[in-house]
């Protein structure tokens, strides 16, 4: 008599996706770092912090719409697109993803600094804000040639610049508590395996380099 055929056994763990990060990415500190120190975020925050130093609530109000063109509406379509499966997640982790995402925002940013240009002066948009935005525009066009070769991490850039810029835009002894942002950051990109050692640590420096630059030209022209 002939045994009965068994059936090849076959694995029930869930595919896997090549783009996402592993084994240390379930650190619930290190997703919690990312998000609410996320580029956008702190590039919020320092367009507040400079709207409000140079005009007040005038300036914060222009910061704020600022802000919701450049850094809400991307971020509302990474969002999105990631839930389409379009990109891997609103932080874009796979490097040829990141190239389209950065020369779409370049463009949104050119189009509100020629706004500002053009109708800066009817408007009365505070000097500290277009500033700021130009600023923003730099920070991402170098990120996106840095790309084209290297995945460099546009989170630590950001917190380096958060951590140069404060403290130039409100008293430099912040500078005591500011440091923290990007060490902190850095821990998690590596952590969450998003990014390495020294993607972050380039980061970092480009980060510090703009935020420094902003800060001279802060002194000089508002």
């Amino acid at each position: 008599m002939t045994p009965p055929a068994t059936r090849p056994r076959t694995s029930s763990a869930p595919a896997t996706d090549p783009a996402a990060p592993t084994g240390a990415s379930s650190s619930p500190m290190s997703r919690a770092i990312a998000a609410v120190m996320s580029p956008a975020v702190l590039a919020g925050a320092v367009l507040m912090i400079a709207g409000w130093v140079d005009s007040r609530g005038w300036g914060l109000l222009w910061a704020a719409v600022t802000a919701a063109v450049l850094l809400g509406l991307p971020m509302a379509v990474l969002i999105y697109l990631s839930h389409r499966g379009v990109v891997d997640s609103r932080y874009v982790r796979r490097r040829e993803h990141r190239f389209p995402v950065y020369g779409s925002v370049s463009v949104l940013i050119v189009a509100m600094l020629a706004l500002h240009y053009f109708l800066g002066p009817t408007l009365g948009i505070p000097l500290s804000v277009t500033l700021t935005a130009m600023f923003l525009l730099l920070g991402v066009v170098i990120l996106m040639a840095i790309t084209l070769v290297w995945k460099v991490s546009a989170h630590t850039a950001m917190a380096a610049t958060f951590a140069v810029a404060v403290p130039m835009l409100l008293g430099g002894w912040l500078i005591a508590v500011t440091w923290i942002v990007p060490v902190a950051v850095a821990w998690s990109r590596v952590r969450t395996r998003d990014h390495t050692y020294w993607q972050a640590v380039v980061g970092i420096w480009i980060g510090l380099l703009i935020g420094g630059f902003y800060g001279l030209m802060w002194h000089l022209w508002v």
